[in-house]
């Protein structure tokens, strides 16, 4: 772990929320940041995955912040599992491109919610954080090399909580497998349906249980191929700020896209 000074550019004004101490900070800086998916996990055909993230304290004072892991498949905790402290207008990442081995010392596969507080503890409103991610793993073929791609960061209270959320821009075939997966941020284990549409005609839906404060990602299952787009529905309707997402992934290379759900 190491930190680092903040370099200011100045690409365009229209990009960018508002400029203070010299400091340009991107719409996307807030107390509550969420990260839909990190890793630190073998993937199919001999890929190996791991989360690159920089966190950046965009304020002009030092700002505590927690980090809590939302686990695959089992109940994450309220406790946050690790807590850091930024100097102003600094950031840190890991050496290793391996956050989530790295900084909170586990494995496996989750999401991430990061949040300023005070040094009390409490929840921090002026705390202006902004965090980066890409998922990388180096080539399975051996040669030299990395595969990555970048993953959104969300900015919490500001997401859209409709029941029902799309992923448009992905691909199924003999050449992709697609993966299907949500993040359960409540305190209770929600209900999800996916549906998977095909050529404009439905051709699998299932449901998955959700415990509360983890994710779920699964394999879609089906056969059918060509441009789909998926449909997830908390059927509940009690999962809050709940984050959907699907992924291409090339079956001979590991490369892959992903998508987040977006509401109606």
């Amino acid at each position: 772990m190491r930190y680092l000074p903040l370099a200011v550019l100045l690409l365009s004004a229209s990009l960018f929320a508002q400029t203070t101490n010299e400091v340009v900070i991107p719409r996307a800086a807030a107390p509550r940041l969420i990260l839909p998916v990190a890793g630190n996990t073998a993937g199919g055909n001999g890929t190996f995955f791991r989360s690159d993230i920089s966190i950046i304290n965009l304020r002009n004072a030092t700002q505590r912040i927690q980090i809590f892991w939302f686990p695959l498949g089992a109940q994450g905790s309220a406790t946050p599992i690790t807590t850091l402290t930024l100097p102003p207008q600094q950031g840190t990442l890991s050496d290793s491109g391996d956050f989530v081995g790295e900084f909170l010392q586990t494995t496996g596969l989750g999401g991430i919610e990061f949040v300023g507080v005070t040094e009390q503890g409490v929840f921090d409103p002026a705390a202006q954080l902004h965090v980066t991610s890409r998922i990388w793993t180096p080539r399975p073929d051996g040669a030299p090399g990395t595969m990555s791609q970048t993953l959104p960061v969300i900015v919490a209270g500001q997401t859209d909580t409709a029941d029902v959320k799309a992923v448009f821009g992905l691909r199924r075939g003999s050449q992709y497998r697609l993966n299907v997966g949500v993040m359960n941020p409540s305190n209770t284990t929600q209900r999800f349906r996916f549906t998977i549409a095909a050529a404009g005609l439905v051709t699998d839906t299932f449901e998955i249980d959700v415990p509360p404060r983890s994710i779920r990602q699964e394999l879609a299952p089906g056969t059918s191929a060509g441009y789909v787009q998926v449909l997830i529905e908390d059927i509940g309707g009690g999962a809050g700020e709940w984050q959907g997402w699907a992924s291409s992934v090339d079956n001979q290379s590991g490369d892959a896209w992903s998508q987040i759900a977006v509401g109606g």
